[in-house]
């Protein structure tokens, strides 16, 4: 096989360490079967020196290219198969007095009311430290919320707490009364003018005739025209007596 392109094999490298010694570092959970989502580790790449480059062709090229294969695509997913993903799970050990996880500010309301809870398929990802925490986060967000969570306490009223790796502790939910967070800033919403009421119409008096005012107003509004057919009749018999007057007045 011919020789690897230096970003590459560079590369490879960093899959192989990643994906089947300690994805852990990188924070990131591998399925039972090895897998992680491509995008996930697109992103934890992306804050790595030197491969911020890394794009799915470049994982396909590396696919396609090494014999004996060292890594496998399926869908989205990816996992190494030489020497074989990594399996960092420790069930039953015991959780520090405190762990972190970082949110992203629209879920903030929604974990102060009712707790951490993962998405499907997935595992919520809790950091010894609040820097891992929030370097973690900001893949997802640039300003996450730091969330601590009494994880001694949760673990003994039954919360599972799974170890993995040497920095990190998986779980599916974590109920509010062990979690301590900021509460999330109040919305302003801007009230509504209320609709000027109209006035009721008055009801006719027995006998009383009702006046057209809109039709009225409107009529009066209008522009007089100059046209002189629609004048009354008095006022053009009036200026025919003028012109006939002036009229006799020249004949004689």
């Amino acid at each position: 096989m011919a020789r690897l392109p230096r970003q590459l094999e560079d590369l490879a490298k960093v899959l192989t360490y990643v994906l089947c010694h300690r994805p852990d570092e990188f924070g990131l959970v591998l399925d039972p079967q090895g897998f992680v989502p491509v995008k996930q580790l697109l992103k934890a790449l992306a804050g790595e020196r030197g491969f911020g480059y890394a794009r799915r062709h470049h994982l396909e090229q590396l696919v396609g290219l090494l014999t004996p294969p060292r890594f496998e695509l399926a869908g989205d997913k990816i996992r190494g198969i030489a020497p074989g993903p990594a399996d960092l799970r420790r069930p039953g050990e015991s959780a520090p007095a405190l762990l972190y996880i970082g949110i992203s500010p629209k879920a903030h309301e929604r974990v102060f009311a009712d707790g951490l809870n993962a998405p499907a398929g997935q595992e919520l990802l809790l950091a010894r430290t609040k820097e891992l925490a929030l370097k973690l986060a900001r893949r997802r967000n640039p300003d996450p919320v730091l969330v601590t969570v009494q994880a001694q306490a949760a673990a003994q009223a039954g919360v599972a707490l799974v170890a993995y790796g040497e920095d990190l502790y998986l779980a599916q939910e974590i109920g509010r009364p062990f979690l301590h967070l900021p509460p999330p800033p109040v919305t302003f919403v801007k009230p509504e003018k209320p609709k000027p009421e109209r006035a009721p119409v008055p009801r006719p008096l027995p006998g009383a005739v009702m006046l057209g005012f809109p039709e009225f107003l409107e009529k009066a509004a209008r522009p007089r025209s100059k046209d002189k057919k629609g004048e009354p009749a008095w006022k053009s018999g009036t200026r025919a007596l003028r012109r006939e007057r002036r009229k006799r007045g020249r004949d004689k």
